[in-house]
């Protein structure tokens, strides 16, 4: 009698947890028809459901929350951010959806509304000053939606978006003050991790040793470079980057004013294509050191110096020390003169 007393217990403590991180996904879009299919971050297909007259349901549950990407036919619908709950997608096809119902869903669709609004104002401003003013406001509001859901994963969502231009304290600073379950999360601890390389790679760190094949396949560390009278701009680029493009006529003028007085540049190439990467190497006269990371294990490169966008370089003395980052145009050869020629 008590093992079946026990087994019944058991039981339902599996039903409550079940309930408690289930999901339930309802849908009214106007045109819509044929099926419709939730993928979860990782890419894969996590529900299923027909669509009739327009409607659907979806339900499923969440161990944590999440992004997923709704989808109907193939065709990508929206961005869901997936948490216990009931879960509202409505409007009209071809056209941006509503979703809300839960705490995430609710924040992120009156963000999208408000700066909606501010992009009208935007596009019709009469000068330059004021456009500036606006897109300062639509950053704005990224930065207060973050601070007002600290206690949900669309919070955790936003700090991504900005924490780019934060060095790694200050990112980790900020998360520290979500709550306790969102700093749990899967995501969370990528953003910490990040910032914890990001912190090992700001002005006055050491940089960190990386060693990746050059195009005939010989293995270049960046420690063989970095020395005593040198200095090495390591950069991180890809000939499908346009503004990686549009730099590389400052570092090649930046290169032939200073390399014989000690300049060198590790250029690492985020390219898939060794071909393309090849031929943009001879086009743009890039005569210094070029390496590739071209697959996962060579890609640890970027982990380590948490790139997050490029172009992204990172200046080192001749002591190792990183002494700017992410120069931009004539912005090299103004440092490279404050430094070499003082």
């Amino acid at each position: 009698m008590k093992k079946i007393l026990l087994i019944a217990a058991m039981a339902v403590m599996l039903c409550s947890c079940g309930k408690k991180n289930s999901y339930t996904i309802t849908g009214n879009v106007t045109g819509l028809e044929g099926t419709v299919t939730l993928m979860n971050d990782a890419g894969d297909d996590i529900a299923e459901a027909p669509v009739t007259d327009g409607q659907f349901t979806l339900q499923g549950t969440a161990d944590e929350p999440s992004l997923a990407l709704l989808s109907n036919n193939d065709q990508p619908l929206a961005m869901i951010f997936l948490e216990p709950g009931k879960i509202t997608v409505a409007g009209e096809k071809n056209e941006a959806l509503k979703i809300t119902g839960t705490k995430a869903n609710d924040s992120n669709t009156a963000l999208n509304d408000r700066q909606y609004e501010i992009m009208e104002r935007f596009y019709t401003a009469g000068s330059e000053e004021e456009r500036q003013a606006i897109a300062d406001e639509m950053k704005g509001t990224i930065a207060e939606a973050m601070d007002a859901n600290l206690d949900n994963y669309f919070g955790l969502y936003l700090l991504t978006s900005l924490m780019n231009e934060w060095n790694g304290d200050a990112i980790i600073a900020k998360l520290d003050q979500f709550s306790p379950a969102v700093r749990e999360t899967k995501l969370a601890g990528e953003i910490r991790e990040h910032a914890e390389a990001k912190k090992n790679t700001d002005v006055g760190s050491k940089y960190v040793d990386i060693i990746l094949p050059d195009a005939e396949g010989n293995e270049i560390a960046l420690s063989s470079v970095v020395g005593e009278g040198k200095y090495v701009l390591l950069d991180f680029w890809a000939s499908w980057c346009g503004p990686c493009m549009m730099e590389l006529p400052f570092l090649v003028k930046s290169y032939e004013m200073f390399h014989d007085k000690g300049f060198e540049i590790y250029g690492v190439s985020l390219d898939s294509e060794a071909d393309a990467w090849k031929e943009a190497m001879a086009d743009n006269k890039m005569t210094w050191i070029n390496v590739a990371a071209m697959n996962d294990e060579e890609q640890k490169a970027t982990k380590a110096y948490a790139i997050q966008s490029i172009p992204s370089n990172f200046l080192i003395g001749p002591d190792g020390t990183i002494v700017a980052k992410n120069l931009r145009g004539d912005d090299v050869k103004a440092k490279l003169a404050e430094l070499i020629d003082k």
